[in-house]
């Protein structure tokens, strides 16, 4: 494909190095580069983002493999072409694409770079890939996560570490959140079935729909009229656990972009809820769902770890905590926080969770509840995290989730593992306000 502009293999390369080189997360840098694409073939589009999220999640297997055929490293300068072999090998290795085709594709693409020099080297690294017979399809799965990221799982989950790091190579299956209280999960099945899409509802998450296969959400009919939205079972589970009755005052902190939000209030009518983000453009996302979902809330722009700059003064009944988190229990939808995310980002992320849930908890009337969620596996994050807030105060007792048939009770709270019902690594625990001298219990 002579079109540089249209390649979905450039296009791809253009998203990568966003990632690599600018730290930027890859869905933005998709958006970047995709977003204002005219006229392309969906097909093209789709292979750019198979290419780009491939290369992103077996980067770490990817790059000691081409680095054995260089004899020496590209300098920070040339990192571009080491993209470039990277995503060569990727096509060989791992998506099987066609020999002649992977390389007569990518050859061209030292040559858009302005680096036309590097046609030859390109060329005979994935021919010597090739004439290696190089194959990367299995027993990858802990080579392919940055050294810091393999230690700390096996350090909290010795037993699921290899489960785990499988689960987070496994691409995500798309699942859509149904509004059963304006259709059945057998009549939604069986509209889209009507559509040509297949799907089945989720084993033990009741408005979770599991699809088939990936398709275009905006064309499907119940979408824009809020009956379906996109998410993931372990996220949908936070608007039963928050238990909210009618008439209560909520606040969901931490809101963006807002799909926990329209679904608390789509489970239960006449709440007064607050939801608070600090970034002004993710406010506009909470306001786009609601505004599809045909509800309402009061959306404020603030940091909910200073609530004094936002807060009205009036108490919640319910709170959510979402908090900012590693988001290492999202690994297989996002593949880029293993390129993104540093080890010494914990200790902030921590601490940053600690002020957020400290602050919160003033908000919160006596005898109401809390619900401290990340998408994180990580037990500093989730249940340590929590030990640290109930040892620290006398009004504090965890309530749950107990008794329920999804992830594993922990000493405090509840962790579902990645890939667990096919499910996101999700922690949940929640806690409620009780009188001053009360005896805390698990």
């Amino acid at each position: 494909m002579a079109n540089k502009s249209t390649n979905p293999r450039w296009l791809a390369l253009k998203a990568i190095l966003l990632v690599v080189q600018r730290g930027r997360s890859l869905d933005d840098a998709l958006a970047t580069v995709l977003g204002t694409l005219k006229g392309v073939d969906e097909r093209d589009l789709s292979l750019s983002r198979a290419l780009a999220y491939g290369v992103c999640r077996w980067y770490f297997a990817l790059k000691p493999v081409v680095n054995g055929y260089l004899r020496k490293p590209f300098k920070k300068k040339d990192l571009d072409l080491e993209a470039i072999l990277l995503l060569g090998l990727y096509q060989l290795a791992i998506m099987k694409v066609e020999p002649h085709a992977a390389v007569n594709e990518t050859v061209q693409l030292p040559q858009w770079q302005n680096k036309g020099w590097a046609k030859g080297l390109v060329n005979a690294v994935l021919r010597g890939l090739i004439r290696d017979e190089v194959n990367m399809s299995t027993g990858f799965d802990e080579k392919s996560y940055p050294e810091w990221l393999q230690h700390k799982i096996k350090l909290d989950w010795p037993e699921q570490t290899e489960s785990i790091l499988g689960a987070g190579n496994r691409l995500a299956p798309m699942v859509l959140r149904v509004d059963l209280r304006q259709i059945s999960m057998a009549k939604c099945i069986k509209d889209l079935e009507q559509q040509g899409i297949l799907g089945h509802a989720h084993g033990v998450v009741e408005t979770a729909l599991v699809l088939d296969k990936p398709c275009n959400i905006t064309a499907v009919a119940g979408f824009q009229s809020g009956l379906l939205s996109v998410q993931d079972g372990a996220t949908q589970l936070a608007a039963g656990l928050l238990d909210c009755q009618p008439g209560m005052r909520v606040l969901d902190a931490c809101a963006a972009p807002g799909g926990k939000t329209a679904h608390i209030l789509q489970a239960t009518d006449e709440l007064d809820l607050v939801a608070v983000d600090q970034d002004h453009n993710r406010l506009k996302l909470i306001d786009e769902n609601l505004t599809r979902t045909g509800r309402q809330a009061k959306l404020v722009c603030g940091d909910a770890a200073s609530p004094a700059d936002w807060h009205d003064g009036k108490l919640f009944d319910r709170i959510l905590a979402d908090v900012p988190c590693s988001a290492s229990g999202v690994i297989r939808r996002h593949p880029d926080i293993k390129l993104l995310r540093r080890a010494s980002d914990i200790e902030g992320l921590v601490s940053q969770q600690r002020r957020i849930l400290t602050a919160l908890w003033d908000l919160l009337e006596p005898g109401g509840k809390l619900l401290y969620s990340t998408c994180s596996i990580f037990k500093d994050e989730n249940e340590r995290q929590i030990d640290w807030f109930v040892q620290n105060r006398d009004n504090c007792t965890v309530i749950g989730p107990n008794s329920v048939q999804w992830g594993e009770q922990r000493p405090w709270g509840r962790q579902i593992l990645p890939g667990s019902e096919n499910m996101d690594g999700f922690y949940y625990a929640c806690l409620q306000k009780v009188d001053t001298g009360a005896s805390r219990g698990r």
